[in-house]
């Protein structure tokens, strides 16, 4: 048998119910609800635990026969998911050679939510061992994907890429005059600009109907969060609890399963049941999953935060996506679906987990630390500045050189920006 016809039998293999798992593994614990209560809706086998006694599979027999066929299944997931889910699909079925593949997935896990670039170009060319050049090229092909844009730097470069060519003045206000246009300064923009009143109005149209980020869907939510996971120490002892309150809410109904027992039960009626019950334990059978994954990845992300989440140092230490991976033995995919959207109770407040999860960099003594090393660092430089001379981004990047750092202005803006600090100009005082 050919690798060809391999694949097909694989692909046919998925079930449904190993779909389902893989889209249960990245919802929050709120989503998660909404799904047992959507399907106890339309499924009369599930109920809820406090109206009669849970009967059901022992729970060891919950989740994948082996981590072989999970990995199988994600990488035959239909395309019908999130927006990474189908960039990585994208990737996969591309005809770019498998390093520039790989390539191409780290910068589509370094993004963030709005799916602009959230890692340096170096960072990513020192994780997966090639040069710059090689990035650089892969992250042109990552821009031409669906979503259009995708591993853009910033909104700029982004408002380029939507504008036609022809759109000179449009092109002129955007790549010349973007803090002007932010600010709204448009007649300070309109007097640098060699074009007519009909002209500019045209150009701003045209600006104003492009997407200003190349993902919408994956925004923060500004709300009040239920933790998925709660983590305390104890004598020196860390204890991870799950958070399974929606396992605790709900079973498979005692009546159904007597019913498919009794040999009173039609036949048509057992086909019925039968349909029910699988799909209430199905459903119940992937929760437990999610838990069981979480809890793993939870686990290894202590080892390595360990001394962050107990406040022994400022910020947490570089920690990849693909450590983890290796760590546990799964693929780096049901890593990200896993992180994605679970916030952790910790005894420094709750944090996205997404957040524990840190971008290395490489001093200019070797020394390794995370990108929140160098965002306290810039702070720290802005906050000692004179506010009657503030410090522009290139005098900036001096000062970090002083500091061990070798840090592009480009990136100095980018992390400022991020931190909510104001450009020089802002910066002044009046």
């Amino acid at each position: 048998m050919n690798k060809f016809s391999t694949k097909i039998r694989q692909k046919q293999s998925i079930t449904p119910k190993q779909i389902l798992q893989s889209r249960l593994l990245e919802l929050s614990l709120d989503e998660i609800e909404k799904e047992l209560e959507n399907e106890i809706q339309k499924n009369p086998a599930l109920i809820e635990k406090n109206t009669e006694e849970f009967v059901g599979k022992d729970n060891e027999n919950y989740g994948l026969d082996n981590q072989a066929n999970y990995d199988l299944f994600l990488s035959n997931l239909p395309e019908d998911k999130s927006t990474i889910d189908n960039l990585i699909s994208q990737i996969d079925q591309s005809e770019i050679d498998d390093k520039s593949k790989e390539i191409a997935q780290q910068i589509v896990f370094n993004v963030d939510n709005s799916g602009f670039l959230d890692s340096e170009l170096e960072l990513i060319a020192d994780n997966v061992d090639v040069n710059i050049q090689e990035v650089e090229n892969t992250l042109a092909f990552v821009k031409t994907l669906n979503p259009k844009g995708v591993g853009c730097s910033n909104l700029q470069e982004y408002l380029m890429l939507q504008i036609d060519q022809k759109e000179k003045t449009a092109l002129d206000i955007i790549g010349s005059h973007f803090d002007q246009f932010l600010n709204q300064e448009f007649l300070d923009i309109k007097l640098g600009l060699s074009c007519s009143d009909a002209e500019f109005e045209h150009a701003l149209t045209i600006i104003s109907s492009k997407k200003f980020s190349p993902i919408i869907d994956l925004s923060e939510k500004n709300q009040q969060v239920n933790p998925d996971v709660i983590l305390r120490m104890k004598n020196d002892e860390w204890f991870i609890l799950i958070n399974d309150r929606h396992l605790s809410k709900f079973k498979i109904s005692n009546e159904y399963l007597n019913a498919v027992m009794d040999q009173k039960t039609s036949k048509e009626e057992k086909s019925f049941i039968d349909k029910h019950i699988n799909s209430a334990q199905d459903l119940l059978d992937t929760i437990l999953f999610r838990s069981n994954t979480l809890r793993k990845v939870v686990s290894e992300v202590l080892n390595i935060q360990r001394d962050y989440l107990s406040e022994k140092q400022k910020h947490p230490n570089p920690l990849k996506l693909e450590d983890i991976a290796k760590k546990i033995d799964m693929d780096i995919s049901s890593i990200s679906r896993t992180v994605k959207n679970k916030y952790i109770d910790t005894p420094l407040g709750t944090l996205s987990l997404k957040s524990l999860f840190t971008s290395k960099i490489v001093k200019k003594s070797g020394k390794v630390v995370g990108v929140e090393d160098l965002k306290t660092t810039i702070r720290n430089i802005v906050e000692a500045e004179d506010k009657n001379q503030p410090l522009s981004d290139l005098e900036i990047v001096k000062l970090l050189d002083a500091n061990d750092f070798t840090i592009a202005r480009r990136t100095v803006a980018k992390y400022r920006e991020s931190m909510n600090i104001l450009n020089i100009k802002k910066r002044k005082l009046k």
